[in-house]
């Protein structure tokens, strides 16, 4: 019996991160990574942004595998939330095992119950008695993997995140040429491939190595400060061998670095770092400067907030601090929502005199496939459809329309360029059926983290985030016995956001005052005081409006006692 293959993505089309793309054949569901995104400024208060999984929860029981392609965020942080609520078995490297496990354990989370299968970065396994293969790619997490998975119709091939480098001494970050070429000899029904670089020409290698650009300043006999994204492994590796080169020690410059180096770095076996390469704390000072690597790693803005203290000479440990005769490396290439500040941190690095080596995106790119490694994989599995995935729409078009270029039977009739949600499905003699988000029903809006948990986006939250965040809060408190019917405490009010402190005692006054007026009249009539609470609010919204032109949010609170 032929097989009915149906594909979509619960994220990660027209956007940065969340990749979640969902496989179905026939019965069973195969889940190709589970990663989450960072908010940008629109989005105040959320730490993270997940896919949204209610189809995998409604469907548990049909998962036949979460296939986590490499060790970045976009591509596996969402799972320990997916995991809780639809159980399966998880097939990932060791290293992506190592780094899943070790990034829960710093942010205290047990990861004991996750049914883990280990595969190589190239291997086959059978998964309910369908054979997937794996063929490892070169990209900047170590041991990363593309995935092909059989059907009768010919093979789905995902590739994740890669870049074409066959470079043999770099054996956790080699792109398979041999197994990827065995897997293209099948057909090659539906290839989905990353378009994060998709508008870039040429080949992305050999331009994301740094070695060459850096090695001078660690000839220089300087104590070296560097930071980077520990993510970006291969980054480490390059930091990691040039000190090893010139003979320099490692000095984690705090407690996360530490962490993040001992126990997920050097644990995967991937940057050929033993204990005896690191300096402790207590002989920091016994180790002449010359001979200091001091690393900075970080995974979000963290990293420049960090420099800016260590710049402004506001860190904790006041014996590491930026001096005329350091140098100081910037290999931590930001994100479009972090450019900002990582301008404004770098200014900082400036101002204290030490000699920068601020590498951008000119100097050195980032290890997502662009217009040749994409013209390679398409060359060589020849696929009968393509999907564009992984990035925004622009670079997902950019991918599209070099596909379509290149003369190998691809056009606008087997070219899909879709959005979240919208189903392809495959059958047997029949041209693919593209179903649109209002007939497939599947919720695609984000699920949000914050530090009460998650929620499911909400237009009315947001907005409520992004008035506090632009127009402040104000928040009155009163107490109010029952018996006496009368206040008896406050109000007590505070102000954040919108107000400067010289002018705040007269406009805390005159807002008090409207709030004593209110509830007062309302317990003297006997009246609701939540009636009361609405007409106080409306009062001195109009109130602060006309005074300053700002519209804060107003949270007005009543403690009753008997």
């Amino acid at each position: 019996m032929a097989d009915k293959v149906k594909v979509f993505a619960l994220a990660g089309l027209d956007e940065d991160g969340r990749d979640c793309y969902v496989v179905e054949i026939n019965n069973d569901i195969f889940v190709l990574d589970a990663g989450t995104s960072l908010p940008d400024k629109t989005i105040p208060g959320v730490d993270a942004l997940l896919p949204n999984f209610d189809y995998l929860i409604a469907n548990k029981d049909r998962i036949a595998a979460y296939i986590i392609t490499h060790g970045h965020d976009e591509s596996f942080a969402a799972l320990r939330f997916f995991y809780k609520y639809a159980k399966a078995p998880v097939y990932c490297s060791q290293t992506t095992m190592t780094i899943i496990e070790g990034t829960l354990a710093i942010a205290g989370d047990s990861v004991t119950n996750f049914d883990f299968r280990i595969i190589k970065p190239s291997d086959k396994v059978t998964i309910k008695g369908r054979e997937v293969k794996f063929f490892q790619t070169c990209h900047n997490a170590a041991n990363s993997s593309g995935v092909a998975i059989s059907t009768s119709l010919g093979n789905v091939v995902y590739t994740g995140d890669f870049i074409i480098n066959f470079a043999t001494e770099e054996t956790n970050y080699r792109f398979d040429l041999k197994m990827a070429s065995q897997i293209a000899e099948e057909k090659t029904l539906l290839l989905l491939c990353e378009s994060k670089g998709a508008d870039l020409p040429g080949y992305c290698s050999p331009k994301h190595r740094v070695n060459d650009q850096l090695d001078r300043y660690f000839k220089a006999g300087k104590r070296i400060f560097a930071i980077c994204y520990w993510q970006n492994m291969y980054r480490v590796r390059e930091l990691v061998r040039l000190a090893k080169k010139y003979n320099k020690k490692l000095y984690c410059y705090d407690n996360y670095t530490e962490i993040v180096m001992k126990q997920i770095i050097a644990a995967s076996g991937t940057a050929n770092i033993s204990a005896s390469d690191f300096v402790s704390k207590e002989d920091f000072l016994r180790v002449k400067k010359s001979d200091l690597l001091i690393l900075m790693v970080g995974n979000s803005d963290d990293i420049f907030l960090e420099t800016q203290s260590l710049s402004k000479g506001t860190n904790s440990d006041k014996r590491i601090q930026l001096e005329p005769n350091d140098i100081f490396i910037n290999v931590a290439l930001p994100r479009v929502s972090f450019e900002t500040l990582c301008t404004r941190t770098m200014d900082m690095v400036y101002r204290t005199g030490c000699e920068v080596v601020w590498l951008k995106k000119k100097d050195v790119s980032a290890m997502h496939a662009r217009e040749d490694d994409i013209r390679f994989i398409l060359n060589l599995f020849k696929p009968q459809y393509y999907f564009p995935v992984r990035g925004y729409y622009t670079k997902i078009m950019e991918n599209a329309q070099l596909a379509v270029s290149l003369g190998i039977g691809l056009s606008h009739m087997n070219v899909f360029v879709l959005d979240n949600g919208m189903q392809l499905i495959f059958e047997e003699g029949k041209r693919p059926v593209i179903l649109p988000n209002e007939v497939t029903g599947v919720d695609i809006s984000p699920i949000l983290v914050d530090g009460r948990g998650l929620m499911t986006f909400s237009e009315e939250v947001i907005g409520v985030r992004q008035k506090m965040g632009v127009d402040g809060t104000v928040v009155v408190a009163l107490t109010v016995s029952k018996s006496k019917n009368k206040i008896v405490a406050g109000p007590d009010c505070q102000m954040r956001g919108f107000v400067y402190a010289k002018e705040a005692e007269p406009l805390l006054k005159s807002i008090t005052q409207i709030y004593v007026e209110e509830i007062s009249a309302a317990l003297t009539a006997h009246s609701s005081l939540e009636k009361a609470k609405e007409i106080a609010s409306e009062r001195m919204r109009r109130f602060i409006k006309r005074e300053n032109g700002r519209e804060p949010l107003v949270e007005l609170l009543i403690i009753e006692i008997e």
